[in-house]
């Protein structure tokens, strides 16, 4: 399912990309991604040119706030709110 797909490319590149690949298995598609100091202004810049270059979703400016990068199921959200599926659809070209 491509929505179940989204939210497993985000896990992946927030786990390799910010957290060494989260060797403790602590990241999950809840875990409040602020509060936890797991994204940061300069990552969250990181993660939309991968949202919208690799998943097909554009992320309007008004868009970038703290309810819709709250945890990754916030993102996914935000991400099929912006036709980001058929980024997801065919594998996401993961690093």
């Amino acid at each position: 399912m491509a929505d179940d797909q989204i939210v497993s490319d985000l896990l992946v590149f927030i786990r390799t990309q910010f957290l060494d690949g989260d060797p403790a298995g602590e990241l999950t598609d809840d875990t409040p991604l602020l509060a936890w100091g797991v994204l940061d202004s300069f990552k969250t810049a990181r993660l939309v040119a991968f949202i919208q270059d690799e998943l097909g979703s554009p992320i309007p400016p008004e868009q970038l706030n703290a309810t819709n990068f709250h945890d990754i199921r916030s993102i996914a959200e935000l991400v099929r709110s912006n036709g980001g599926r058929a980024g997801a659809a065919r594998g996401g070209g993961l690093p």
